[in-house]
């Protein structure tokens, strides 16, 4: 084999060898290197040793030409006898090496991930989806709650690394706003979701201190608040599916509610397959309702010809009882609220422009048919079964009627006061559905 002083302008002046035939040239400085060339001009770093643990000399590749350069391949080949020459294989060298390099990278990997996976927005997912998994009603609403206050906060943030003060920055800038029972509400959840993180052993202790939210925001009171004659009159009048703002099916929405006093996913969630118009019940069932066993509800005449004004879409989903679209429910959400009270306070002030409108909340209509129900001299038993109040365990183990009877002498009782309230002697509640889908 020649040696000859390998330089770049040696290397890029080599000549492919003859067909089917490949030769060496090796250099001149390093004793052992050299490059092989084939017949397609390829030229390939070689080093020839007796390596150790070899009965002869072999012949081993160092690189190729040009991704690596001459100076780079020299300094391999020099580093190479060196190892050599303390019997060391380079080839299990560098073998020990990649393997260290690719389990530092799985190491690596292995810790990125496990950073992701405790990520807030992440272990969020994992959270909702726990509590869907695990029957919570309210699940739809916890995933929204911490969608809008926490999650443009913490998104990317370690739930670990989630401190007492990140907590109250959250609940404050919610009290900030007004909204002292929605603080104290979203408190609660997120107390609830860092025990679960402590549960699941993401973390050690959780960082909520229930004691810091009372001094800085107060305690949860239960709330009393009915609505007056004239509230309620006054909501009826605006839910007519005339009133600005306030759409057909929304507005049927809350005069089931105060038809009913059922809860309000009670009735907006509701679908047509829970509804017996013949018999003139809506069924809630199990799964959906807050108790482990499903609840009738007695429709009255006035319920009844609201639901039949509804829009039905003809569609294969068309499952939802108060729908837009047929897709999906209606949302009755902060804004159409919002909306509702407008439109009963420009209503009360059309009589008196000083006219005030107390805060009120969805779930004080529930409050104010329990409280006309006693009014009406209806047995607390039976009040508390129309609203579906949880009762005891033993009662629910022994006792599996469904009193539709009482229960709907005791709507149609509440119907009749209604009527009186908002001063009409026949049902004329039938709400104008305008451009009702077919």
């Amino acid at each position: 084999m020649p040696k000859v002083l390998l330089s770049d302008f040696k290397m890029k002046s080599l000549k492919a060898a003859d067909k089917g035939k490949r030769y060496d040239v090796m250099d001149s400085d390093v004793r052992g290197f050299g490059v092989r060339v084939n017949d397609k001009c390829e030229r390939v770093f070689i080093f020839y040793s007796r390596f150790p643990g070899s009965p002869a000399p072999q012949r081993r590749s160092i690189g190729e030409y040009p991704a690596m350069t001459l100076e780079q391949a020299r300094k391999k080949a020099s580093a190479w006898r060196d190892l050599i020459k303390n019997g060391i294989d380079p080839k299990e060298q560098e073998e020990e090496a990649r393997q260290k390099a690719e389990a530092d990278k799985r190491e690596k990997d292995k810790g990125a991930a496990e950073r992701r996976a405790r990520q807030f927005e992440r272990v969020l997912v994992r959270f909702i989806r726990a509590r869907k998994r695990d029957g919570i009603r309210k699940w739809r609403e916890d995933r929204n709650d911490f969608k809008r206050e926490c999650l443009p906060v913490w998104r990317g943030k370690d739930v670990g690394a989630i401190r007492n003060p990140d907590i109250m920055a959250v609940l404050e800038k919610i009290n900030d706003r007004g909204a002292t029972r929605q603080a104290l509400n979203m408190a609660q959840k997120i107390g609830t979701f860092f025990n679960w993180c402590v549960d699941d052993e993401l973390i050690d202790a959780s960082p909520f201190r229930a004691k810091k939210v009372r001094t800085a925001i107060g305690e949860k009171s239960s709330r009393k608040r009915v609505l007056t004659d004239t509230e309620i009159r006054t909501l009826w009048k605006v839910t007519d599916g005339t009133a600005k703002g306030v759409g057909a099916v929304e507005a049927a929405v809350y005069r089931l509610l105060l038809l009913t006093g059922q809860r309000l996913n009670d009735i907006a969630r509701a679908s047509w397959s829970e509804i017996d118009l013949e018999k003139k019940v809506l069924t809630i069932p199990a799964a959906r309702f807050k108790s482990d066993r499903d609840h009738a509800v007695p429709l009255t005449d006035d319920a009844v010809e609201i639901i039949k004004g509804l829009p039905r879409f003809g569609k294969k989903n068309d499952s939802w009882l108060c729908s837009l679209d047929g897709e999906k429910p209606v949302t009755i959400g902060h804004k159409v609220k919002l909306r509702v009270v407008a439109a009963m306070l420009a209503a009360m002030r059309e009589g008196d422009p000083e006219a005030q409108l107390p805060a009120w909340v969805n779930h004080d209509i529930r409050r104010t048919v329990r409280t006309r129900l006693s009014e009406l001299d209806v047995m607390d038993e039976v009040a508390e079964a129309v609203i579906g109040h949880v009762p005891t365990a033993l009662v629910r183990t022994y006792n599996q009627s469904e009193r539709l009877k009482v229960k709907r002498d005791a709507l149609a009782r509440w119907e009749g006061a209604l009527n009186a309230i908002v001063g009409r002697k026949q049902a004329d509640n039938v709400i104008s559905l305008t451009g009702r889908a077919s």
